[in-house]
């Protein structure tokens, strides 16, 4: 076959080669770097929304996305440049060569631009180096070690080694999103939630009226931990501590709990999100058309009693279904970041690439809740910050003020601004008419945060702060996402059958408790594949078993 047809094919196909290596790394580092702490199940579950998710996908993550693309193009095309050259290490390079080695250099510090990670700048130095040994070849200088590098390009590409390097690479990725152990819990023979550790709220009768509004204030991977001085180098609640002194109860984080989305339905549903479609093979096609249509959750059980339900979200309300989740489940009103936009309550230039600012949002959550309480009706209103999403963000007026650019910046900014809330509702003197939940809604994801290694502390807890009627007294500290839901109805008025709904138990029970290796049992099993599970999805299913 004449040359002029093989060096191209040859050249592209070890681009494809090397792209598909330097694409799966540039991927596990934008994941380390954004997200840290990234499971399988939320992978899975995302990519049943992954329409959605690409459309309404936040402007700064686009941008490293297509920033780790750039770069892994252009190491591809490297590493094939070099790999060329070692094949024909028989011709003598000449200037030409030398002016593309050159060019090479050139390129790798023009197509990174100003954003740059750690890992690239020491793989750039590597690679940068190896060009100009190869230029210095080329211009009859460096001797051998001008072919070196070439040659060791030419020997990682050359059999299975190749294949090998992008085999272990992807192996540590499954096993960093901890991918064996999801899928090895879905092998696991019975259904847990027929073993007693799941009570479904359809068979439960909750009777009474709720006698007081409610507010529930997700913030943002906010935990627990931060409080802690010995930890964190001082007290990042202190923003709180005029509302929230010592929280008396602390939220142990589960599988499927452990993202925003997640944490939510948790709380208020009493069970964890987790995939089913791409696990399931009789679901193929199915889409989240419907959200959760089997549960009933506490917007439901509020929505029946004359409840007003509210939700005001700063990002996408889109991404993970969010909008479809509350609308679903007994809220009437809904506010995403696209809803904002829609009704021009904000303008797009004043918000930053992942959400509304924080400041914002309080704002416009203290116009509504003094609307609502105008208007004499019973009401539940939940809210979520945004501030402290990863990269972290300064709320407007916390810039004004001082607070730093960094991770306890950013904490304590937003937490000051649920301060601001919390604070308006005591000037107005209706701390008896409300039921205020302020919470977490998950860990932190960041593996450091201001040079603390989170991952190394011991006893890390989501924050969980109650305020309720003084004589219900919790009966243990120690409570995970699915009790917030027996125990919010409690706290409002109402009387739950046998003081359980989903895996969660009424913290204010004394009578019904959980057992002493409950929360160990969850965290192994509450993901296993359950057939009780996949009716919550699809209850058209489950009667089509019966």
């Amino acid at each position: 076959m004449p040359i002029v047809r093989t060096v191209p094919f040859r050249f592209v196909r070890s681009f494809l080669s090397f792209f598909l290596v330097c694409f799966t790394v540039a991927f596990l580092v934008m994941s380390k770097r954004e997200f840290d702490e990234v499971t399988i199940n939320q992978v899975l579950f995302h990519m049943q929304l992954m329409k959605d998710n690409i459309v309404t996908m936040p402007g700064d993550f686009i941008h490293v996305f297509l920033w780790h693309v750039r770069n892994a193009v252009l190491c591809a095309l490297t590493f094939a440049f070099l790999r060329e050259a070692a094949v024909r290490r028989q011709e003598k390079p000449g200037l030409l060569f030398a002016a593309v080695c050159l060019a090479f250099v050139a390129l790798w510090f023009i197509v990174p631009g100003s954003f740059i990670d750690d890992a690239f700048v020491a793989v750039r130095w590597i690679v940068v180096a190896a060009l100009v040994i190869s230029a210095a070849g080329a211009a009859g200088l460096a001797g051998r070690l001008a072919r070196f590098p070439a040659r060791v390009v030419h020997w990682l590409s050359g059999g299975w080694r190749l294949a090998g390097i992008w085999f272990g690479i992807l192996l540590y990725s499954m096993f960093y999103v901890n991918f064996f152990t999801f899928f090895q819990e879905q092998a696991v023979l019975g259904d847990f939630y027929t073993e007693g550790a799941y009570i479904d709220p359809r068979t439960v009768k909750v009777s009474g009226t709720g006698t007081k509004n409610l507010i529930i204030i997700y913030c943002e991977s906010i935990e627990d931990t931060f409080g802690r001085s010995d930890v964190m180098g001082e007290d990042l609640l202190a923003p709180l501590r005029p509302s929230i002194e010592t929280p008396d109860l602390r939220i142990d984080q589960m599988p499927g709990a452990d993202f925003t989305i997640g944490g939510i339905v948790a709380s208020q549903c009493g069970i964890p999100l987790k995939s089913i479609s791409i696990l399931s093979g009789n679901l193929t096609g199915w889409a989240l058309d419907r959200y959760l249509p089997g549960a009933v959750c506490l917007g439901d059980y509020l929505k029946a009693d004359g409840y007003h339900n509210v939700y005001y979200n700063g990002s996408s309300g889109v991404f993970s279904g969010l909008n479809k989740f509350f609308l679903s489940h007994g809220y009437q009103e809904f506010m995403g970041k696209e809803d904002w936009i829609e009704k021009k309550h904000v303008d797009p230039a004043t918000m930053n690439t992942w959400a509304m600012y924080d400041s914002d949002m309080v704002d416009r959550s203290i116009a509504r809740i003094d609307e609502l309480m105008a208007e004499g009706k019973k009401f539940s209103f939940a809210l979520s910050t945004m501030d402290t999403h990863e990269p972290g963000f300064l709320s407007p007026p916390c810039v004004d003020e001082g607070f730093s650019e960094n991770w306890s910046g950013y904490v304590k900014c937003s937490l000051s601004q649920v301060e601001r809330l919390l604070r308006h509702i005591r000037d107005k003197g209706w701390e008896d008419k409300f039921v205020i939940l302020v919470m977490g809604d998950h860990q932190a994801r960041m593996a450091e945060m201001d040079n603390v290694e989170l991952k190394h502390v011991k006893g890390r807890y989501v924050l969980c702060s109650l305020q309720r009627d003084a004589t219900l007294k919790p009966v243990r500290s120690i409570i995970t996402h699915f009790d917030l839901f027996p125990t919010l109805l409690t706290a409002l008025g109402f009387s739950v059958q046998g003081e359980r709904l989903g895996f969660g138990y009424n913290v204010f029970s004394s009578d019904v408790q959980p057992e002493a290796n409950y929360r160990d049992r969850l965290r192994k099993r509450v993901l296993s594949h359950s057939k009780v599970y996949e009716s919550l999805w699809l209850p058209e299913y489950a009667e089509r078993d019966e």
